[in-house]
């Protein structure tokens, strides 16, 4: 499946020969400035420590991202031949003061366990032409991370450096393209949960939500496409993603390997919410469109006119992921767990139950249980 590949391999497909297009830093700056609508499309890691690593820019103009995914506006634009200008450049861009200031640091930042209603409250919120959405942005999705890390194989570290990269990097990805920008949203892939704490410290004054939902109905869902996450299992990554050895990892199965992601998201999540200031909003609550406007007030200090409000509910009637629009949203399968059996519903609940209780009664849970 092509989106389950590493983003910069995704691009070598939607825009063929961009790797060899190379242009020096100093150039890279100068097109910057020039072109107010080139922003990063992904990150290619090196393969030697702290080396190697390359910037992916495509010029978008105006083009707003209103697609479920970042990469799926470069893909319509890619086939369309709507991107006229493309490269790659140093990852040393990012170790320097920009050229440019257009970027919006972000209002809001948003964390997720994955088939949560993230799409859907993303997608409701880029109805409003002020907001700009990025969502599941290329560049953070894995290649920023293993640059850092060197794939994983040192920890990450939030020192003064790499949190100034950090945000360069987004300041790049959410550049004001348009004039009606005024408040920017970043929604992270859900394993970006675990860099949590690295985020908030790059942008500690921007309202941040977790969204989460029963495990099991997760699973259930993820089994029936797939997620990247299941492509860290034995690896160095494997080891952030679960707290536990990437050995011990190799073996596990599908269910196994996820319900041990989810439940080490629930507890970075449970240990780092007031410390960070991180609000946990359940599916359940999060899929009522009347709960819209308290989570945007409680979650986001964000107030929207009557208007806006209501562009922002229409969404809740169409099933997210078709940009479309034209799939009308029926409501969960009443067999939503059929894929799984007995023994993996067990497992799952062995391995996340008390985590998921943990956040369903944190006092910074926008819909606390009693």
């Amino acid at each position: 499946m092509l989106y389950a590949l590493p983003d910069h391999e995704v691009m070598n497909v939607l825009l063929p020969g961009i790797s060899e297009r190379r242009l020096s830093v100093a150039a890279a700056r100068e097109a910057l400035v020039e072109r107010p609508g080139l922003v990063p499309i992904a990150i290619e890691p090196g393969t030697d420590r702290g080396q190697g690593h390359q910037l992916y820019f495509a010029d978008i103009g105006e083009e707003p991202f209103l697609e479920w995914k970042y990469i799926y506006t470069i893909e319509r634009l890619a086939k369309e031949r709507r991107i006229d200008f493309a490269f790659t450049t140093d990852f040393a861009l990012l170790d320097s003061e920009l050229p440019v200031d257009d970027g919006l640091d972000p209002d809001g930042l948003l964390f997720h366990v994955s088939r949560c209603g993230s799409t859907l409250f993303c997608k409701a919120l880029a109805r409003v032409d002020s907001n700009l959405i990025i969502n599941q942005g290329g560049p953070l999705q894995s290649g920023f991370w293993a640059a850092l890390t060197d794939h994983w194989r040192q920890p990450l570290t939030a020192s003064a450096e790499n949190l100034a990269r950090f945000r360069r990097l987004l300041r790049l990805m959410t550049r004001r393209r348009r004039p009606e920008y005024e408040r920017s949203l970043v929604k992270f892939i859900s394993w970006n949960t675990v860099c949590v704490e690295f985020i908030r410290a790059a942008f500690p004054a921007a309202q941040a939500l977790y969204l989460y939902r029963e495990p099991a109905e997760v699973i259930a869902t993820v089994l029936q496409e797939t997620t990247a996450a299941l492509h860290a299992r034995g690896t160095p990554l494997a080891d952030a993603l679960t707290g536990l050895p990437a050995a011990r990892t190799r073996t596990m199965g599908d269910v196994e390997f996820l319900a041990h992601c989810y439940a080490r998201y629930f507890a970075v999540v449970a240990e780092h919410a007031e410390s960070l200031a991180l609000s946990p909003v359940n599916f359940r609550q999060m899929v009522q469109r009347e709960n819209l406007a308290p989570i945007l007030k409680a979650g986001l200090g964000w107030v929207p006119r009557p208007e806006e409000l209501a562009r922002m509910q229409a969404q809740f009637d169409y099933y997210s992921k078709d940009d479309s629009n034209s799939t009308r949203y029926s409501g969960e399968a009443e067999d939503l767990l059929h894929g799984l059996d007995a023994s993996d519903c067990q497992t799952i609940a062995d391995i996340t139950a008390a985590a998921t209780r943990t956040l369903d009664h944190l006092p910074r849970n926008l819909f606390p249980m009693a």
